[in-house]
């Protein structure tokens, strides 16, 4: 872009004032009531992830809402931008036919481009915005400021779930069940990323979770990691979850360390719980300089590991899950990342997976994913497990399936040790 060019380049600041004084039903009018005054758009739409991750739900009021639906996140080029991340722009001749392009405003007609934004917050997808300009190319100064649109809504939205349910609402295709509204109020950004490192999970079914956790938090230089799965299924596993899951974090927060985390988490349970209730869990220590760290498993299936194209398991002995008695000692295991390995942590709802009278998914099917998807990134590639999970039993867990990717990419060599 030219200093000419830069100096008359529309900022955004002004569209991230009046974003944080409008009330949150009127969020996407902003948005679009700033793009019609700048950059001269016709409508604006946004579509949010639904909680599975299948299907794009529109939100927004008005004309530039008028007739439309939901989008399918494979097939359809809203699916396309949100999958891969980047702009997909379509030059349709009547904007009206295009499902998420929103009611022409004010009357004009004439060939148009849609343009198909990805929404995130570092990497963790929110939606697409859809946004129909008119002629038919897409100007790159355009194409910029639309991009700094769609980031400024993105950390918009993502405040806005503290303060309004509109937005989880609309994300929901169908009634979530108590187990799963504790879970999902317990379960961080669904992906992040730093130069060093990436990570995603996510987990299945979206809508009946019951008992299956994932948890992370980054400090200076160290990334600490769990997946953890309760016993049981529905009410009383989302609450032994919960505790779980929320005594870890105490510790955490503590400057405990992962054993001590373990411990606490151990003894809460034991307290609160007494009898067979039990959490499995795995607990990754990792400093993201060096990829030198430790891993506590208790009664957890081990993570896969893909270095160099191949995939192999972690041999992590099991100690006792958390829960079943105190005092308990948790023996930490010694790992160290190289460069481009990525980790992946799961529950046994993802390798245990089958119809009833059908073979189970199993480590060897997970592993081919693994090894066919090596280039996505990692929320794309949980996605991908998930769903291949989910179709394999017909759209029919029979448990929870949790699946956390991790990457190291150093952005400089580490130090030998």
């Amino acid at each position: 872009m030219t200093e000419q060019a830069e100096a008359n380049r529309p900022g955004v600041g002004a569209l991230l004032r009046s974003l944080d004084e409008a009330p949150p039903t009127e969020l996407v009018d902003v948005c679009s009531s700033w793009l019609v005054r700048h950059i001269g758009a016709r409508a604006c739409v946004l579509l949010l992830s639904d909680y599975a991750e299948a299907s794009l739900e529109a939100v927004g009021r008005g004309r530039g809402a008028a007739g439309l639906r939901s989008q399918d996140l494979v097939g359809s080029a809203a699916g396309e931008a949100y999958r891969e991340q980047h702009i997909v722009a379509m030059a349709v001749d009547h904007p009206d036919d295009v499902p998420a392009a929103g009611a022409v405003t004010g009357g004009v007609g004439g060939p148009a481009l849609v343009v198909y934004l990805p929404v995130s917050v570092r990497s963790e997808r929110l939606g697409v915005l859809a946004i129909t300009l008119p002629g038919a190319d897409l100007d790159p100064d355009v194409a910029q400021v639309l991009e700094d649109v769609a980031r400024v809504l993105g950390h918009v939205l993502t405040g806005a779930r503290r303060y309004t349910d509109r937005f989880e609402m609309l994300r929901r295709r169908r009634e979530l069940g108590l187990a799963a509204e504790i879970q999902w109020e317990l379960l961080p950004s669904l992906a992040f990323e730093l130069p060093d490192f990436s990570i995603a999970g996510t987990v299945e079914p979206a809508y009946e979770i019951g008992g299956d956790n994932f948890d992370y938090a980054i400090s200076a230089h160290r990334l600490t990691v769990g997946v953890s799965d309760a016993a049981g299924h529905g009410l009383r596993a989302a609450l032994l979850a919960s505790l779980s899951c929320t005594a870890m974090r105490n510790a955490r927060r503590a400057n405990c360390t992962i054993v001590e985390q373990a411990r606490a988490a151990n003894g809460h349970l034991v307290e609160q719980f007494p009898g067979s209730d039990f959490v499995t869990g795995l607990l990754l220590d990792l400093d993201v300089d060096t990829g030198v760290g430790t891993i506590l498993n208790a009664g957890h299936p081990p993570p896969l590991l893909v270095r160099d194209g191949a995939v192999s398991e972690l041999v992590l002995a099991a100690g006792y899950p958390l829960g079943l008695m105190t005092p308990v000692e948790y023996p930490l295991h010694p790992i160290r990342l190289q460069p481009d390995d990525r980790l992946l942590l799961f529950t046994d709802g993802i390798t245990e997976a089958h119809r009833p009278g059908h073979r189970e998914f199993g480590y060897r099917r997970l592993a081919a994913l693994l090894a066919e998807h090596r280039h996505l990134p990692p929320a794309e590639l949980v996605r991908r497990i998930t769903h291949a999970v989910t179709e394999s039993c017909h759209g029919e867990l029979n448990d929870d399936a949790t699946a956390v990717c991790l990457d190291w990419h150093p952005s400089s060599p580490a130090d030998p040790v």
